[in-house]
């Protein structure tokens, strides 16, 4: 059975977002990462991601707000 043709320009169009929001992950400094990997992805609240990673909540704050402007920057405004 033939997929539709919608479904899989969608599925093409979410395989091609999500490599090109790992390159831009990939491309942050690690610690703007790491951020945005305990906070938005694993969800951790700020004070488990500041045990997890060792910076504070304070630092982390600050990573995760310059992560999303720069991933901003990179993909555009459709985060």
């Amino acid at each position: 059975m033939k997929p539709l043709p919608a479904m899989g320009a969608n599925l093409h169009m979410a395989v091609a977002r999500r490599r090109e929001l790992q390159g831009a992950l990939g491309a942050l400094p690690a610690g703007q990462r790491q951020a945005i990997l305990l906070l938005k992805l694993w969800r951790l609240s700020l004070r488990e991601a500041a045990l997890e990673s060792g910076m504070s909540i304070a630092a982390l704050k600050v990573a995760s707000h310059r992560a999303v402007k720069a991933l901003r920057a990179m993909l555009g405004k459709r985060m």
